[in-house]
């Protein structure tokens, strides 16, 4: 993917004490911005316009108002004439797993390779994405004071939470508006992927499991996921390396082993292709995060 020189005016940005490494920041955004792969979440939204959105060798036209949401090092980028704002955070700042009970969004907005990284909005929805926004960027302009950090979080996790029912809702009503025999068989093929991606690194053998022909998969899969099984097996095991890179103190090796590669290089290439980072780069500057 080719990146372009964009611009971005921060609003605010909060740092951490020391190293000064950035855990927060905002931008405004127009049709002239860019983002590079970065060790943070990003939540985009496009108040105004339209604009192709390119992430990794899937294309989405969109039209405004929409959100859009990224992982740490996920390749993204956009053209078009749009304007809005760009929030981007660190898991030390906010760690999205560790508020899976309250916010519900990995695995929705986050970290779900079953659905396109967006959420379009209807003119009521659009209001409400606007105004946590406003209030997220005045609470991140504001005093570098105790109690701005909270507020932040605070405006972020509303902001969350109803962008997780929005697109749960959005994600109920696609899946009654398939064909009758493309239904059943994307929640098979996402059944057995969940439960084999470990095991199985061949499209070959999911189209077995699943009675159909690889043809069959892949027109399956191209035409109401945009992508090939191949792509998704290979997201569905970065995406895994990833959690165990970030919630665990497992080496490369180990994680490797538990993917199902006798041999981590298998899994460092391929980690390096989808991120454009190696696991240990990735962990040095994403971190580690216990769960309790």
């Amino acid at each position: 993917m080719s990146y372009y020189l964009y611009r971005m005016e921060a609003v605010h940005n909060i740092r951490r004490n020391g190293d000064g490494a950035l855990l927060a920041g905002m931008r405004t955004i127009d049709g002239t911005s860019e983002w590079h792969r970065a060790p943070l979440y990003a939540v985009v939204h496009l108040r105004s316009g339209s604009a192709v959105l390119e992430t990794g060798r899937t294309t989405f036209s969109l039209q405004a108002p929409v959100l859009l949401f990224f992982t740490p090092y996920q390749e993204y980028a956009f053209h078009g004439a749009f304007s809005g704002s760009h929030l981007s955070f660190h898991g030390d700042f906010y760690c999205i797993e560790k508020h899976r009970h309250e916010v519900a969004c990995n695995g929705v907005l986050f970290n779900n390779i079953y659905t396109p990284p967006f959420v379009p909005l209807d003119e009521e929805q659009a209001a409400q994405a606007a105004k946590y926004l406003e209030l997220l960027q005045a609470a991140m302009s504001g005093r570098d004071d105790l109690g701005r950090e909270d507020l932040v979080i605070a405006h972020l996790k509303i902001l969350l939470i109803i962008a997780t029912r929005v697109k749960s809702r959005q994600i109920a009503e696609t899946l009654t508006q398939l064909p009758a025999d493309a239904g059943p068989r994307l929640a098979q093929f996402h059944h057995l992927l969940e439960a084999y991606f470990k095991e199985w690194k061949k499209p070959a053998e999911y189209a077995a499991a699943m009675h159909i022909t690889l043809k069959a998969l892949s027109r399956l899969t191209s035409k109401y996921l945009s992508k090939t099984p191949s792509a998704l097996i290979a997201e569905r095991v970065v995406q895994e390396a990833k959690r165990a890179l970030h919630f665990s103190h497992l080496s490369v090796k180990e994680i490797a082993a538990a993917l199902g590669y006798d041999d981590p290089l298998y899994l460092s290439r391929l980690f390096r292709k989808q991120t454009g980072v190696s696991p240990r780069e990735f962990r040095q500057q994403v971190g580690v995060v216990l769960l309790v």
